[in-house]
Order: structure tokens, then sequence, then C-alpha cells
């Protein structure tokens, strides 16, 4: 009975510990700007937000864009371009959900708006593929 209740329990752990893994891998390169779109969304598109859009929202506005997460700043800031720009986004390692991607991926993140003009800062809560 010892035996399970000890091996349940490093299951538990080392689940933690691998999925707290994940992030962003220097190195690559990203394609050009002017080979970025946003895609096929399905029958109802309801428009892209793009970096230079949200240089004017409110604080606290929620959005969510795709583009390339193109380098990592300083602790858990990285420099986001999409086809309109760069911004920085603030990404803890929870909202990469234990996933690694590289500067040639590209990402959909979504969270909230800080700043205003070139001081525009994302506080990123979800990174996913599109």
């Amino acid at each position: 009975m010892k035996p399970i209740i000890l091996a349940s329990v490093i299951m538990m752990f080392s689940l933690g510990v691998s999925a707290a893994e994940g992030g962003f891998k220097a190195g690559e390169t990203p394609p050009p700007q002017n080979k970025q779109d946003a895609g096929y969304k399905g029958s109802e598109d309801t428009g892209q937000t793009a970096i230079s859009q949200i240089r004017d929202f409110r604080q606290g506005g929620y959005v969510t864009l795709e583009g390339y997460i193109v380098e990592k700043l300083k602790g858990d800031s990285y420099k986001f371009r999409d086809n309109t720009g760069n911004v920085t986004i603030i990404a803890d390692a929870n909202a990469f959900k234990g996933k690694t991607y590289s500067a040639d991926d590209k990402v959909r993140v979504s969270g909230k708006v800080y700043g205003h003009g070139e001081q525009t800062t994302l506080k990123v809560a979800r990174i996913d593929e599109p």
C-alpha cells in the first residue's frame, strides 16, 4: 500500500515540474513583417486587432493579437511583432502553458493593455497557436 501512495505523490510533483517549463527560444529568425497576415478564421471574421491600434486603447482593455515573439528582453518581458509594429509584452511562465515558441512560430497573445503611445505594454494572460 505504501509504495502505491509514494508513487502517486512522486507523479503529482513531477507533473507540476514539467508543466512549468516552456517559454521563448531565442536564436530563430522571424519572417519579414510584410509576410505576416491574419490567416483564415472561419465564416465570421471579427477582424484582427493590430499593435498600431492598441496604442490608443484604454488602460486595462483586453485584446488578442497575432504575430511573433521576436526577442526576450529581461525577466518576463519580450518584444512582440505583427505586421504593423512592435510592442513589449509581459508574459510569465503560466501564460506559455508549458509550450516553447521560437521567433518563427506565429502565436496568438491575449491580455490587458497598459500605457499609452510608444510606452504601451501588454500584460499577457494567454499564449496560443493561431
